[in-house]
């Protein structure tokens, strides 16, 4: 049975990453995505271009590390050793060359594999300013009311950057969190299970990767999940989405890495991701007696227990629990104490 609290996150927040994922009514005009070594953003940048290609929407993919270009990217443009004014040029060309009638021809979506040569160059020329040339791709064109372009980068949070000329300058990714409508964080999937296995043991939190600062190692060993079925082995988005009225969405969502072969239109256009409350190895086990849902939900705190909770609730000795047993409630109350050692007790003083 599901949990009142969990119904609700499920019904609005996986509408959320399903219209970010979908680009689907300008709802993130920029979002970053912050990758690492152990889970790249290349998988989430597929399905980025596998979900425009259903929707028929334009994308415009900016490599600066990709060598061969995405089968299903509309447009790609290599942007190495080219100067950041002329890829801007190239972008505003595409953009305008779009003559479109249908409104799926007018929406547009820039991916970028890589901020992190742009990012350096805005560290060397104070002159650069990074938020600002990252907002040009999709300022809004009055001859063309109805066009919407949206933005996606990765940047990756493992590789170094140069640091500002200025003390005083704030660093690329603290501009880039700033400027972000949509901030996502990817994690591999073995690591939280390696995490939440730890957890549960009250045992500390593995590190693996460049977080175990050990010499020589990159990329952690452990944590493999090649045992999982191709459902359940994927990575995890630790989204936080800044609405237009200022309130924040934060939650955490499992993409999977495998999809099954999809032949009808009704599979492809079926939602792959979930949350990560839902993944079965993630699951949380609710037990509520039948009706108890409906009193429970009016509630704004929860009081249901796991099954680790009760087993420990049931365990626990109640001092003086004898007291409730012997002579029933008639005989009123009484005080026990049981006297040690210590205690200095002598029957015939008593009687005095």
């Amino acid at each position: 049975m599901s949990h009142p609290s969990l119904s609700h996150r499920r019904t609005h927040n996986l509408l959320l990453i399903s219209k970010l994922l979908n680009q689907r009514d300008h709802v993130s005009p920029i979002t970053i995505i912050l990758d690492s070594l152990e889970q790249p953003a290349k998988p989430l940048l597929r399905e980025y271009l596998r979900r425009a290609e259903l929707s028929r929407s334009n994308t415009i993919f900016l490599s600066f590390e990709t060598l061969q270009a995405p089968k299903n990217a509309t447009h790609f443009i290599s942007c190495w050793k080219k100067q950041l004014n002329h890829i801007l040029q190239e972008v505003t060309k595409l953009l305008s060359s779009s003559s479109g009638a249908s409104a799926a021809s007018q929406r547009f979506i820039i991916l970028i594999d890589s901020l992190h040569a742009i990012a350096s160059h805005s560290t060397q020329d104070l002159a650069f300013n990074l938020p600002g040339y990252l907002s040009s791709f999709i300022i809004p064109d009055p001859r063309h009311p109805t066009r919407q372009v949206s933005l996606v980068a990765a940047y990756h949070t493992d590789v170094p950057c140069h640091t500002p000329s200025s003390k005083y300058a704030p660093s690329p990714l603290a501009q880039l969190n700033y400027l972000a409508t949509s901030i996502m964080i990817l994690h591999p999937i073995a690591h939280l299970l390696a995490q939440k296995a730890a957890g549960d043991r009250s045992l500390a939190a593995p590190v693996f990767g460049l977080t175990e600062e050990l010499e020589g190692v990159v990329i952690g060993l452990n944590g493999k999940t090649k045992s999982l079925k191709p459902g359940m082995n994927g990575f995890a988005i630790e989204l936080e989405h800044r609405r237009k009225s200022g309130r924040g969405v934060v939650d955490w969502f499992f993409l999977p890495s495998q999809l099954p072969k999809q032949s009808t239109v009704n599979e492809r256009l079926r939602e792959t991701v979930t949350l990560l409350d839902d993944h079965p190895l993630f699951r949380k086990q609710f037990d509520l007696r039948p009706g108890s849902e409906e009193e429970l939900s009016n509630l704004t705190f929860d009081l249901s227990l796991t099954e680790r909770q009760k087993q420990e609730r049931e365990g626990v000795v109640l001092p003086y629990f004898d007291a409730q047993k012997a002579g029933g409630g008639g005989e009123g109350g009484r005080i026990l104490y049981d006297m040690g050692v210590e205690d200095d007790f002598d029957d015939e003083e008593d009687e005095d």
